[in-house]
Protein backbone atom coordinates (compact mmCIF):
# COMPACT_ATOMS: atom_id res chain seq x y z
CA UNK A 1 0.00 0.00 0.00
CA UNK A 2 3.08 2.34 0.86
CA UNK A 3 4.31 1.60 -2.33
CA UNK A 4 1.12 2.65 -4.00
CA UNK A 5 0.14 6.01 -2.19
CA UNK A 6 3.38 8.05 -2.95
CA UNK A 7 4.10 11.27 -1.73
CA UNK A 8 3.96 14.13 -4.73
CA UNK A 9 4.57 18.01 -3.92
CA UNK A 10 1.93 19.12 -6.11
CA UNK A 11 -1.37 17.53 -8.00
CA UNK A 12 0.80 15.96 -11.03
CA UNK A 13 -0.37 15.33 -14.29
CA UNK A 14 0.24 11.85 -13.56
CA UNK A 15 -2.54 9.72 -14.62
CA UNK A 16 -2.27 7.45 -11.58
CA UNK A 17 -1.45 9.92 -8.87
CA UNK A 18 -2.51 9.96 -5.50
CA UNK A 19 -5.34 12.36 -6.50
CA UNK A 20 -6.84 10.24 -9.33
CA UNK A 21 -8.29 8.38 -5.67
CA UNK A 22 -7.95 5.10 -7.56
CA UNK A 23 -5.93 3.63 -4.63
CA UNK A 24 -6.53 1.74 -1.04
CA UNK A 25 -7.72 -1.50 -2.24
CA UNK A 26 -6.04 -4.06 -4.87
CA UNK A 27 -9.01 -5.31 -6.87
CA UNK A 28 -10.26 -1.69 -7.06
CA UNK A 29 -7.19 -0.05 -7.83
CA UNK A 30 -6.68 -2.40 -10.90
CA UNK A 31 -9.73 -2.02 -11.75
CA UNK A 32 -9.67 1.74 -11.87
CA UNK A 33 -6.06 1.86 -13.33
CA UNK A 34 -7.46 -0.31 -16.85
CA UNK A 35 -10.09 1.91 -16.85
CA UNK A 36 -7.73 5.16 -16.98
CA UNK A 37 -5.02 3.45 -18.72
CA UNK A 38 -7.46 2.66 -21.56
CA UNK A 39 -10.78 3.63 -21.20
CA UNK A 40 -11.98 1.88 -24.40
CA UNK A 41 -10.17 -1.69 -24.11
CA UNK A 42 -11.20 -1.22 -20.28
CA UNK A 43 -15.66 -0.76 -21.06
CA UNK A 44 -15.13 -3.25 -24.10
CA UNK A 45 -13.49 -6.16 -21.84
CA UNK A 46 -16.15 -5.02 -19.64
CA UNK A 47 -19.14 -5.49 -21.73
CA UNK A 48 -17.43 -8.95 -23.20
CA UNK A 49 -16.93 -9.99 -19.61
CA UNK A 50 -21.12 -9.63 -19.06
CA UNK A 51 -22.25 -10.64 -22.20
CA UNK A 52 -20.16 -13.95 -21.47
CA UNK A 53 -23.82 -15.40 -19.97
CA UNK A 54 -24.78 -14.46 -23.28
CA UNK A 55 -22.47 -16.66 -24.68
CA UNK A 56 -22.96 -19.98 -22.51
CA UNK A 57 -26.73 -19.42 -22.94
CA UNK A 58 -26.20 -19.61 -26.68
CA UNK A 59 -24.67 -23.24 -26.58
CA UNK A 60 -27.66 -23.70 -23.71
CA UNK A 61 -30.15 -22.59 -25.90
CA UNK A 62 -31.81 -20.47 -23.42
CA UNK A 63 -30.75 -17.43 -25.30
CA UNK A 64 -33.91 -17.67 -27.08
CA UNK A 65 -36.00 -20.27 -26.35
CA UNK A 66 -40.43 -19.76 -26.84
CA UNK A 67 -40.42 -23.29 -24.08
CA UNK A 68 -39.47 -21.10 -21.41
CA UNK A 69 -41.26 -18.24 -19.49
CA UNK A 70 -38.11 -15.96 -19.71
CA UNK A 71 -35.27 -16.29 -22.03
CA UNK A 72 -32.32 -14.38 -21.87
CA UNK A 73 -33.16 -12.12 -24.77
CA UNK A 74 -36.38 -10.97 -23.33
CA UNK A 75 -34.28 -10.84 -19.39
CA UNK A 76 -34.32 -6.99 -19.61
CA UNK A 77 -33.47 -6.67 -16.41
CA UNK A 78 -29.99 -8.80 -17.12
CA UNK A 79 -28.95 -6.76 -20.02
CA UNK A 80 -29.74 -3.81 -18.18
CA UNK A 81 -27.42 -4.12 -15.40
CA UNK A 82 -24.80 -6.22 -16.67
CA UNK A 83 -24.28 -5.64 -20.28
CA UNK A 84 -24.88 -1.50 -19.99
CA UNK A 85 -24.66 -0.44 -16.27
CA UNK A 86 -20.84 -2.44 -15.56
CA UNK A 87 -19.06 -0.62 -18.84
CA UNK A 88 -20.83 2.45 -17.58
CA UNK A 89 -19.24 2.55 -14.40
CA UNK A 90 -15.88 1.52 -16.35
CA UNK A 91 -16.75 4.70 -18.81
CA UNK A 92 -16.79 7.12 -15.62
CA UNK A 93 -13.55 5.94 -13.46
CA UNK A 94 -11.57 6.50 -16.83
CA UNK A 95 -13.78 9.55 -17.63
CA UNK A 96 -14.10 11.79 -14.09
CA UNK A 97 -11.42 10.17 -12.04
CA UNK A 98 -8.81 9.84 -14.52
CA UNK A 99 -9.11 13.57 -15.24
CA UNK A 100 -9.46 14.66 -11.33
CA UNK A 101 -5.65 15.24 -11.16
CA UNK A 102 -5.58 17.66 -14.01
CA UNK A 103 -8.36 19.60 -12.68
CA UNK A 104 -6.65 20.55 -9.85
CA UNK A 105 -3.40 20.98 -11.02
CA UNK A 106 -5.31 23.84 -13.70
CA UNK A 107 -6.70 24.98 -10.59
CA UNK A 108 -3.30 25.64 -9.15
CA UNK A 109 -1.72 27.03 -12.90
CA UNK A 110 -4.46 29.82 -12.69
CA UNK A 111 -3.86 30.97 -9.06
CA UNK A 112 -7.32 29.83 -7.80
CA UNK A 113 -5.82 27.25 -5.50
CA UNK A 114 -3.24 29.32 -2.97
CA UNK A 115 -2.45 26.37 -0.82
CA UNK A 116 0.92 26.12 0.35
CA UNK A 117 2.92 23.17 0.92
CA UNK A 118 1.99 22.27 4.27
CA UNK A 119 -1.87 22.43 3.00
CA UNK A 120 -1.21 20.40 0.43
CA UNK A 121 0.69 17.94 3.03
CA UNK A 122 -2.69 18.17 4.68
CA UNK A 123 -4.90 17.21 2.13
CA UNK A 124 -2.40 14.17 1.17
CA UNK A 125 -3.12 12.25 4.37
CA UNK A 126 -6.61 13.01 4.65
CA UNK A 127 -6.81 11.61 0.93
CA UNK A 128 -4.76 8.73 1.89
CA UNK A 129 -6.24 8.42 5.33
CA UNK A 130 -9.68 7.65 3.64
CA UNK A 131 -8.71 5.67 0.77
CA UNK A 132 -7.02 3.40 3.27
CA UNK A 133 -9.78 3.66 5.81
CA UNK A 134 -10.79 0.13 6.91
CA UNK A 135 -14.71 1.15 5.92
CA UNK A 136 -13.67 2.51 2.48
CA UNK A 137 -11.96 -0.88 2.09
CA UNK A 138 -14.54 -3.39 3.16
CA UNK A 139 -17.51 -1.76 2.17
CA UNK A 140 -17.37 -2.33 -1.47
CA UNK A 141 -16.63 -6.17 -0.76
CA UNK A 142 -19.69 -6.00 1.98
CA UNK A 143 -21.83 -4.95 -1.52
CA UNK A 144 -20.50 -6.77 -3.40
CA UNK A 145 -20.78 -10.53 -1.64
CA UNK A 146 -24.10 -9.06 -0.43
CA UNK A 147 -25.50 -8.70 -3.89
CA UNK A 148 -23.84 -12.01 -5.07
CA UNK A 149 -26.13 -13.45 -2.44
CA UNK A 150 -29.23 -11.97 -3.15
CA UNK A 151 -29.17 -12.88 -7.14
CA UNK A 152 -28.12 -16.42 -5.92
CA UNK A 153 -31.46 -16.87 -4.41
CA UNK A 154 -32.91 -16.80 -8.36
CA UNK A 155 -31.55 -19.51 -9.35
CA UNK A 156 -33.83 -21.98 -8.58
CA UNK A 157 -36.31 -20.04 -10.84
CA UNK A 158 -38.05 -23.08 -12.78
CA UNK A 159 -38.93 -21.96 -16.30
CA UNK A 160 -36.24 -19.45 -17.20
CA UNK A 161 -32.75 -19.01 -18.87
CA UNK A 162 -30.60 -19.03 -14.73
CA UNK A 163 -32.47 -21.89 -13.53
CA UNK A 164 -29.34 -23.97 -12.50
CA UNK A 165 -31.28 -27.03 -12.46
CA UNK A 166 -31.02 -26.92 -16.23
CA UNK A 167 -28.71 -24.77 -17.25
CA UNK A 168 -25.22 -23.30 -16.13
CA UNK A 169 -25.36 -19.88 -17.74
CA UNK A 170 -27.26 -18.40 -15.05
CA UNK A 171 -24.38 -19.38 -12.42
CA UNK A 172 -22.47 -16.37 -13.58
CA UNK A 173 -25.30 -13.94 -12.33
CA UNK A 174 -23.97 -13.73 -8.61
CA UNK A 175 -20.20 -13.20 -10.39
CA UNK A 176 -21.52 -10.10 -12.74
CA UNK A 177 -23.67 -8.76 -9.93
CA UNK A 178 -20.39 -8.79 -7.34
CA UNK A 179 -18.01 -6.81 -10.13
CA UNK A 180 -21.46 -4.35 -10.58
CA UNK A 181 -21.95 -3.38 -6.81
CA UNK A 182 -18.16 -3.48 -5.63
CA UNK A 183 -17.12 -1.20 -8.71
CA UNK A 184 -20.24 1.06 -7.76
CA UNK A 185 -19.78 1.49 -4.05
CA UNK A 186 -16.04 1.81 -4.60
CA UNK A 187 -16.94 4.65 -7.22
CA UNK A 188 -19.03 6.31 -4.84
CA UNK A 189 -16.80 6.74 -1.95
CA UNK A 190 -14.29 7.95 -4.63
CA UNK A 191 -16.53 10.74 -5.43
CA UNK A 192 -17.12 11.48 -2.01
CA UNK A 193 -13.20 11.17 -1.60
CA UNK A 194 -13.62 13.91 -3.95
CA UNK A 195 -15.46 16.60 -2.27
CA UNK A 196 -13.59 16.00 0.98
CA UNK A 197 -10.39 16.86 -0.74
CA UNK A 198 -12.35 20.23 -2.49
CA UNK A 199 -13.71 20.69 0.59
CA UNK A 200 -10.28 21.32 2.43
CA UNK A 201 -8.58 22.90 -0.09
CA UNK A 202 -11.03 25.48 -0.56
CA UNK A 203 -11.13 26.41 3.08
CA UNK A 204 -7.29 27.32 2.70
CA UNK A 205 -6.07 30.58 0.74
CA UNK A 206 -8.09 30.93 -2.64
CA UNK A 207 -8.24 33.42 -5.22
CA UNK A 208 -11.98 33.33 -7.07
CA UNK A 209 -11.96 36.11 -9.91
CA UNK A 210 -15.01 37.12 -10.02
CA UNK A 211 -14.58 38.58 -13.43
CA UNK A 212 -12.88 35.37 -15.27
CA UNK A 213 -14.16 34.60 -18.72
CA UNK A 214 -15.57 31.52 -17.87
CA UNK A 215 -18.15 32.77 -16.00
CA UNK A 216 -17.23 30.96 -12.58
CA UNK A 217 -14.98 32.18 -10.99
CA UNK A 218 -12.12 30.97 -12.13
CA UNK A 219 -13.71 27.58 -12.01
CA UNK A 220 -14.57 26.35 -15.18
CA UNK A 221 -12.16 23.25 -14.88
CA UNK A 222 -14.32 21.80 -12.58
CA UNK A 223 -17.80 22.66 -14.16
CA UNK A 224 -15.86 20.55 -17.01
CA UNK A 225 -15.23 18.03 -14.24
CA UNK A 226 -18.42 17.47 -13.34
CA UNK A 227 -19.61 17.40 -17.15
CA UNK A 228 -17.74 14.27 -17.44
CA UNK A 229 -20.74 12.70 -15.80
CA UNK A 230 -22.99 13.50 -18.00
CA UNK A 231 -22.68 10.74 -20.88
CA UNK A 232 -22.64 8.38 -17.97
CA UNK A 233 -26.02 9.96 -16.37
CA UNK A 234 -27.58 9.11 -18.97
CA UNK A 235 -26.90 5.64 -19.52
CA UNK A 236 -27.92 5.04 -15.93
CA UNK A 237 -31.18 7.21 -17.36
CA UNK A 238 -31.36 4.65 -19.72
CA UNK A 239 -31.05 2.35 -16.96
CA UNK A 240 -33.41 2.96 -14.26
CA UNK A 241 -36.14 3.40 -17.36
CA UNK A 242 -35.10 -0.22 -18.61
CA UNK A 243 -35.78 -1.41 -14.89
CA UNK A 244 -39.17 0.34 -14.67
CA UNK A 245 -39.88 -1.59 -18.25
CA UNK A 246 -38.59 -4.55 -17.08
CA UNK A 247 -40.78 -4.50 -13.79
CA UNK A 248 -43.55 -3.39 -16.65
CA UNK A 249 -43.40 -6.16 -19.02
CA UNK A 250 -41.50 -9.07 -17.61
CA UNK A 251 -42.53 -8.72 -13.66
CA UNK A 252 -46.41 -7.04 -14.28
CA UNK A 253 -45.57 -4.29 -11.66
CA UNK A 254 -47.66 -1.34 -12.36
CA UNK A 255 -46.17 1.22 -14.08
CA UNK A 256 -46.42 4.04 -11.66
CA UNK A 257 -45.84 1.57 -9.08
CA UNK A 258 -44.17 1.96 -5.49
CA UNK A 259 -41.53 -0.07 -6.82
CA UNK A 260 -40.82 1.69 -9.79
CA UNK A 261 -41.67 5.60 -8.77
CA UNK A 262 -38.55 4.78 -6.11
CA UNK A 263 -36.29 3.39 -8.27
CA UNK A 264 -36.86 7.00 -10.63
CA UNK A 265 -36.43 8.80 -7.76
CA UNK A 266 -33.30 6.90 -6.08
CA UNK A 267 -31.95 7.64 -9.79
CA UNK A 268 -33.02 11.33 -9.29
CA UNK A 269 -31.17 11.48 -6.17
CA UNK A 270 -28.04 9.77 -7.29
CA UNK A 271 -27.46 11.90 -10.05
CA UNK A 272 -27.78 15.08 -7.85
CA UNK A 273 -25.88 14.08 -5.65
CA UNK A 274 -23.02 13.10 -8.06
CA UNK A 275 -22.97 16.46 -10.11
CA UNK A 276 -23.69 18.86 -7.52
CA UNK A 277 -22.03 17.27 -4.48
CA UNK A 278 -18.11 17.99 -5.29
CA UNK A 279 -19.08 21.28 -6.57
CA UNK A 280 -21.43 22.13 -3.17
CA UNK A 281 -17.59 22.22 -1.66
CA UNK A 282 -17.41 25.81 -3.43
CA UNK A 283 -20.11 27.50 -2.79
CA UNK A 284 -19.00 28.98 0.21
CA UNK A 285 -15.98 30.14 -1.04
CA UNK A 286 -17.69 32.11 -4.38
CA UNK A 287 -20.31 33.42 -1.40
CA UNK A 288 -17.15 34.94 0.29
CA UNK A 289 -15.15 35.92 -2.93
CA UNK A 290 -18.70 37.83 -4.17
CA UNK A 291 -19.06 39.49 -0.48
CA UNK A 292 -15.87 40.77 -0.22
CA UNK A 293 -16.22 42.31 -3.49
CA UNK A 294 -19.40 44.31 -2.80
CA UNK A 295 -17.36 45.61 0.38
CA UNK A 296 -14.67 46.35 -1.79
CA UNK A 297 -16.79 48.50 -3.75
CA UNK A 298 -18.61 50.11 -0.89
CA UNK A 299 -15.28 51.06 0.73
CA UNK A 300 -14.25 52.97 -2.68
CA UNK A 301 -18.09 54.63 -3.11
CA UNK A 302 -17.41 56.12 0.72
CA UNK A 303 -13.88 57.17 0.04
CA UNK A 304 -14.72 59.22 -3.27
CA UNK A 305 -18.30 60.53 -0.99
CA UNK A 306 -15.66 62.01 1.32
CA UNK A 307 -13.23 63.38 -0.88
CA UNK A 308 -16.25 65.48 -2.67
CA UNK A 309 -18.36 66.04 0.59
CA UNK A 310 -21.78 67.01 0.25
CA UNK A 311 -21.04 67.39 -3.93
CA UNK A 312 -20.95 63.69 -4.23
CA UNK A 313 -24.47 63.49 -4.85
CA UNK A 314 -24.21 66.06 -7.24
CA UNK A 315 -23.30 65.30 -10.85
CA UNK A 316 -23.08 68.82 -11.94
CA UNK A 317 -20.37 69.34 -9.18
CA UNK A 318 -18.14 66.13 -10.05
CA UNK A 319 -14.84 66.71 -12.12
CA UNK A 320 -15.45 64.29 -15.47
CA UNK A 321 -12.83 62.18 -13.53
CA UNK A 322 -15.00 61.49 -10.76
CA UNK A 323 -18.06 60.99 -12.71
CA UNK A 324 -16.31 58.54 -14.75
CA UNK A 325 -15.22 56.70 -11.12
CA UNK A 326 -18.55 56.59 -9.78
CA UNK A 327 -20.32 55.18 -13.46
CA UNK A 328 -17.76 52.67 -13.36
CA UNK A 329 -18.23 51.67 -9.44
CA UNK A 330 -22.16 51.71 -10.29
CA UNK A 331 -21.11 49.05 -13.08
CA UNK A 332 -18.94 46.91 -11.42
CA UNK A 333 -21.84 46.60 -8.49
CA UNK A 334 -23.84 46.03 -10.92
CA UNK A 335 -21.61 43.10 -11.82
CA UNK A 336 -20.54 41.58 -8.57
CA UNK A 337 -24.68 41.63 -7.26
CA UNK A 338 -25.16 39.46 -10.44
CA UNK A 339 -22.02 36.93 -9.56
CA UNK A 340 -22.60 33.33 -8.88
CA UNK A 341 -22.10 31.72 -6.19
CA UNK A 342 -21.70 28.29 -7.35
CA UNK A 343 -19.49 26.55 -10.33
CA UNK A 344 -21.63 25.93 -12.64
CA UNK A 345 -23.81 28.22 -15.62
CA UNK A 346 -26.81 27.84 -17.01
CA UNK A 347 -25.40 25.31 -20.13
CA UNK A 348 -24.50 22.91 -17.65
CA UNK A 349 -27.69 22.70 -15.43
CA UNK A 350 -29.58 22.18 -19.23
CA UNK A 351 -27.60 19.66 -19.28
CA UNK A 352 -28.05 17.91 -16.06
CA UNK A 353 -32.09 18.46 -16.41
CA UNK A 354 -31.58 17.06 -20.25
CA UNK A 355 -29.60 13.48 -18.56
CA UNK A 356 -32.24 13.89 -15.68
CA UNK A 357 -35.04 13.62 -18.03
CA UNK A 358 -33.73 10.91 -19.84
CA UNK A 359 -35.85 7.81 -18.23
CA UNK A 360 -38.77 9.80 -18.77
CA UNK A 361 -38.14 9.67 -23.06
CA UNK A 362 -36.79 5.85 -22.53
CA UNK A 363 -40.50 4.50 -20.72
CA UNK A 364 -42.68 6.51 -23.25
CA UNK A 365 -40.61 5.33 -26.41
CA UNK A 366 -40.81 1.72 -24.61
CA UNK A 367 -44.41 1.82 -23.81
CA UNK A 368 -45.01 2.72 -27.24
CA UNK A 369 -42.72 0.18 -28.91
CA UNK A 370 -44.47 -2.32 -26.32
CA UNK A 371 -48.05 -1.37 -26.09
Amino acid sequence: MRSILTEIRLPKEAEFGLFSLVHGDRLGSMIGRFAIRSRLYAVSFAAMLSFSAAIVATFEGSLLNTNLTLDLVHDIGWWNQFLLAFPTLIYIAGSYFGAFPRTLKQLTDTGVLLASNNDWKKVRRLTKSKLTNPIFVLLPYVAGISAAALTSNVLQSHGTWYDTDQYIAGLLIPVHAFFLYFFMTFLALRLYSAFLILQMLFRFNVNIQPFHPDGCGGLGSLMEQSGKLYWGMVAFGVVAALGVLSNTFVYSLELFGLYNFSLLLSYLLLTGIAFFLPLYALTDSMRAAKQKLLVSIEERYRELNARQGSGANNLDKLSDENVADLEALKSLQKTARSMQVWPFNRDSLIRFVCAAATPLLVISVGMFIFR
